[in-house]
């Protein structure tokens, strides 16, 4: 019993969690990211919401942080390549989108064409987390795509090509490194959204 074991057991909800690609559209821009860092957080079906945690680190995080709004994807097994391309490089230097195929609706964020499912979101309400700032969003469009499993991080640990995970585990290590910094750094002040932002 201890902080190891409560460790192994928060793990769980890393490599269980659905693997999503999050996209978001700001300032005449759009950019898109691979996150596990997605769960539910109403009860009332009629009124879905979700918690999605975002790392500071990451571009789409000021897209979303401006924007207020964002596209969240279940990708289907088959779907690798896609983690790749929105989870290994940065927007700031990459245009994720050149060869994917995606549509507009009521949020204006980029929906994938090709996904298990998706939900387009609006955030209603955010926290400080230090390195990462968790966002309460309300969903407000969606559809499925498909009927297949999904991808979890789990599989793709299991599938993905060798070099991949040494690629992944060698930019993991770098935020984890950048998160040690500033985890504990936490502004205790509510949020307030910019209105004219958005």
């Amino acid at each position: 019993m201890g902080k190891q074991e409560g460790s192994a057991v928060a793990g769980i909800f890393w490599s269980q969690s659905p693997v999503v690609a999050i996209t978001s559209a700001w300032d005449g821009k759009i950019n898109g990211q691979i996150a596990v860092t997605v769960v539910t957080s109403s009860v009332v079906h009629t009124i879905p919401r979700l918690i999605v945690g975002i790392w500071k680190g990451n571009y789409t995080h000021e897209f979303i942080y401006n924007s207020k709004k964002l596209c969240i994807h279940l990708l289907r097994r088959d779907q690798l390549e896609l983690v790749k391309n929105f989870g290994f490089y940065t927007g700031r230097e990459r245009k994720k989108f050149k060869d994917i195929a995606y549509e507009t609706d009521v949020t204006g964020c980029p929906i994938l064409l090709d996904c298990h499912s998706y939900v387009e979101c609006e955030v209603i309400n955010a926290m400080d987390g230090g390195d990462m700032t968790p966002f309460l969003v309300s969903v407000v469009n969606g559809g499925v795509k498909s009927s297949e499993q999904w991808l979890t991080l789990d599989y793709f640990y299991n599938y993905a090509p060798p070099q991949w995970i040494e690629e992944y585990s060698h930019k993991l290590s770098k935020s984890v490194e950048a998160s040690l910094q500033c985890i504990h750094n936490i502004d205790y002040k509510s949020w307030q959204p910019d209105k004219d932002s958005g």
